[in-house]
């Protein structure tokens, strides 16, 4: 079996990704199968506290100790400011190159695995560099995205528009996370039946906060 490459992206930051791959993380493990779990990009990485950090969470998921040794591992590109990353890259005047953060993805897809998890930084459009964006970064690892987006007022508007840039660019999407935004303006129990209607083709789940027992893994199966 060849490793199946599943890039989790969002429609905006902070919209429930990591909490969507640790739980992914988790039912693939529980599984038996193999896989790893990176997030290449991270700002807003303060190394007095990784136990609380994206990369954190996802070691921990993994069992292994949230520390700076092994978040060197998964997230080489790593900020303090939470800022976007082109432009914390930039102010340091370490800017982000694409083809790195590709080819440190791509060695980690060599190694003896089923599933490798790459989670985005922001949203898919967000920025690396003032020329290439998350997107860019798909399309060149040729991934099945995973979409992540919440149940905050305009999100039907923000998860059409990711859509569509992922098939224009020819990213192939495996389904639709819908997290429960902790600021909820649309009824959580009737954002299904609404989104399916407004994107029938794509599988859907709703995730709410804090739950554990939703089956992603049929998302990527």
């Amino acid at each position: 079996m060849m490793v199946k490459v599943i890039f989790i992206g969002g429609t905006g930051t902070d919209i429930g990704k990591t909490y969507v791959t640790c739980l992914l993380l988790r039912q693939l493990l529980d599984k038996g199968y193999k896989v790893r779990a990176i997030k290449p990009v991270i700002s807003g990485f303060d190394e007095m506290a990784i136990d609380q950090s994206d990369s954190g969470l996802l070691l921990r998921e993994m069992g292994l100790e949230p520390n700076l040794h092994n978040a060197v591992k998964i997230s080489p590109w790593r900020f303090k400011q939470p800022l976007p990353p082109h432009l914390v890259a930039n102010n340091m005047a370490l800017p982000i190159d694409i083809e790195e953060v590709a080819r440190f993805c791509q060695r980690q897809a060599e190694d003896d695995l089923d599933f490798l998890l790459i989670e985005g930084v922001g949203g898919i459009m967000t920025p690396l560099d003032y020329e290439t964006t998350t997107l860019d970064l798909m399309v060149r690892l040729n991934c099945t995205c995973l979409l992540v987006t919440g149940s905050y007022l305009g999100t039907l508007s923000h998860t059409l528009t990711a859509l569509t840039c992922l098939k224009q660019s020819g990213v192939a999407v495996s389904g639709v996370i819908i997290s429960e935004s902790e600021r909820n303006y649309i009824n959580f129990d009737e954002i299904i039946p609404d989104f399916t209607k407004i994107i029938p083709k794509y599988s859907i789940k709703k995730i709410g906060r804090n739950s554990r027992t939703v089956d992603i893994f049929s998302l990527i199966i």
